[in-house]
């Protein structure tokens, strides 16, 4: 799983890598030790004036305080959050999951056209909406929060979505199919078991680069009408390559620049497709270097965090081979 990374970089940056039209990612701090419920950076393609993403902005970013005063970060240790929704399975939501809110895609521009000319109608009508996306960079809380939960508690045990089985699973199959992010990150930690202990490894792009990550979004109404519209996100994983396997048997998914826009595209919903995007990481593409356990700790943050440990006997930095 990715339960805990590091995302230091500007907002200037990210804007000029992922190609943002649109700087939404007010109040963005470097942080060390991100951790589950944190806010956090996230790109992402809406439709301009669709309801997706609105709100981040202004009652949006109201509702994320209040989320933060509420919810302390919580612990990471564990199986995989993205495995299932545990017990809460939801067949029931299912069907609740199919409707359709205002603003998204699916089943919103049903009756553009039904047949003849209103094909044509409808066909333009889709160039002119394609014209209309706009590439964003918000700050999202991390911790999925499905549009039908009563409340945000549930975010904290959805911070990975498994690549493998998300687009059936009720907690991320909508968002699979409409509402797709990248999560910018230097690197994310890992755990390794030892005989004295976990010890924790830095995992990075050996370039220096940065780690985007496949990311699934979606926007909570608190049932409180004073209380706002909350972004969240969650991380995709898949099974570890053979190279960072040794260290963790999962990993964040990857996505590389030249496929930023497919990932992205809202009009891009079979799931089949979605997941032909997404590889693992090549060989060599990461390195990584054990770091101070002192990460454990969630209060803790600096750019320590992220420093090789050569006294351990270990090379300070190892790239990732396949032996």
């Amino acid at each position: 799983m990715c339960g805990r990374y590091a995302s230091t970089r500007g907002r200037q940056e990210l804007v000029d890598f992922f190609g943002v039209e649109r700087d939404e990612a007010d109040d963005l701090e470097p942080d060390y030790n991100v951790a589950p419920t944190k806010p956090v950076p996230v790109v992402l393609t809406r439709r301009s004036g669709s309801d997706a993403a609105s709100g981040v902005g202004g009652e949006g970013r109201a509702a994320r305080g209040a989320s933060e005063e509420r919810t302390r970060p919580a612990s990471t240790s564990g199986s995989d959050a993205a495995s299932g929704v545990g017990g809460e399975g939801r067949a029931a939501r299912g069907a609740s999951e199919e409707r359709t809110r205002p603003g998204d895609r699916s089943g919103s521009d049903a009756a553009s056209g039904v047949g003849g000319e209103g094909a044509g109608v409808a066909g333009a009508g889709e160039e002119r909406a394609r014209s209309e996306d706009v590439r964003e960079l918000h700050v999202a809380r991390w911790g999925l929060v499905p549009f039908w939960a009563k409340d945000v508690s549930i975010g904290a045990r959805l911070i990975n979505a498994r690549v493998e089985t998300a687009h059936e699973k009720p907690a991320f199959r909508r968002a699979f199919a409409l509402h797709r992010c990248v999560v910018p990150a230097d690197g994310y930690y890992e755990w390794q078991a030892t005989d004295g202990g976990k010890q924790p490894h830095f995992i990075r792009p050996a370039d220096g680069g940065i780690l985007a990550m496949a990311g699934l979004y979606a926007v909570w109404r608190s049932p409180d009408a004073a209380g706002g519209r909350l972004l969240t996100c969650t991380i995709l994983t898949t099974e570890a390559t053979d190279d960072v396997g040794r260290i963790h048997d999962r990993m964040p998914m990857l996505v590389e620049p030249e496929r930023f826009g497919a990932w992205l595209d809202p009009a891009l919903t079979d799931p089949d497709e979605v997941r032909s995007l997404l590889v693992p990481a090549a060989e060599g593409r990461l390195e990584s270097y054990p770091v101070s356990t002192a990460v454990n700790k969630v209060a803790n943050n600096g750019p320590e965090l992220v420093r090789p440990l050569p006294q351990m006997g270990i090379p300070s930095v190892s790239p990732l081979t396949l032996f």
